[in-house]
C-alpha cells in the first residue's frame, strides 16, 4: 500500500510539473503573441498616418504667415522677426508631388529654385503620433533655408526622422512647425510649441 502511495504520489508530482510547464509554454506564447500585435498595430498606425499626409499634402502650397506657439521673448521682437521673415516669403510656393512611387518637392521664391525628395517619418511617444517632414536637397538652397531661413539650414541634414520639423494639412492649409518640444535651459527643462509655418493650397 505504502508503495502504491508513493508511486501515486511520483505520478502526481510529474503531472503537476508537466502541467506548471505547459502552463508557463502558454503563457509565454501568449505574450509572445500579444508583443506581436501591438508591434504589428503601431507599424500600421505608423503606415497609415504616413500614407494619408503624403497623399493629403500632394499639390502646390503659397506661403502665407509664421506664428510663434509660445516664446519667452518680447511681442515687439517677436514681431519685427516674423515681420523680416514673411516679407522675405510673400512669393515662396512650394509643390509636392509623386512620381514613380517616389515623392518629390520643387519650390520657388523670386527666382530661388530648390528641389529635392521628400519623406515623412512618424514618431510615436506614448500614444501621441508626431508626424515629422524629411527633405534631401537635389538643387538649389537647403530646404532649411529656404523654408525656414539661414539660422535653420541645416534642419534636414540629421539622420532620417530627426528633422523635429512636425507637418500636418487641415483642409487647404499645410502647417510645418519648427522647434517644437522640449529642451535643456539653464533654468531647467523648457518646453515649447515651436514656430508654425503655415501654407495655403493653391493647386
Amino acid at each position: 500500500m505504502k508503495i502504491l502511495t508513493a508511486f501515486s504520489l511520483i505520478i502526481l508530482t510529474a503531472f503537476v510539473g508537466c502541467t506548471s510547464a505547459e502552463h508557463q509554454q502558454m503563457q509565454n506564447e501568449r505574450e509572445r503573441l500579444r508583443a506581436a500585435y501591438e508591434d504589428a498595430r503601431i507599424k500600421n498606425d505608423r503606415r497609415t498616418s504616413k500614407d494619408r499626409l503624403a497623399s493629403e499634402m500632394l499639390g502646390t502650397w503659397q506661403f502665407l504667415g509664421i506664428e510663434v506657439l509660445e516664446s519667452d521673448l518680447s511681442n515687439e521682437i517677436v514681431r519685427a522677426a516674423i515681420a523680416l521673415d514673411e516679407s522675405s516669403r510673400k512669393n515662396l510656393t512650394i509643390r509636392f508631388f509623386e512620381q514613380n512611387g517616389i515623392r518629390f518637392y520643387e519650390g520657388n521664391n523670386g527666382g530661388i529654385e530648390v528641389t529635392g525628395e521628400f519623406s515623412i517619418y512618424v514618431e510615436r511617444i506614448a500614444e501621441v503620433l508626431y508626424p515629422e517632414l524629411g527633405m534631401n536637397q537635389s538643387s538649389g538652397i537647403t530646404p532649411g533655408a529656404f523654408l525656414f531661413g539661414d539660422s535653420s539650414a541645416g534642419i534636414f541634414s540629421g539622420s532620417p526622422g530627426a528633422s523635429n520639423v512636425l507637418i500636418s494639412v487641415e483642409d487647404d492649409r499645410l502647417y510645418l512647425t519648427l522647434g517644437a518640444g522640449a529642451s535643456l535651459t539653464i533654468e531647467g527643462w523648457a518646453q515649447s510649441d515651436g514656430i508654425r509655418y503655415s501654407f495655403k493650397r493653391i493647386k
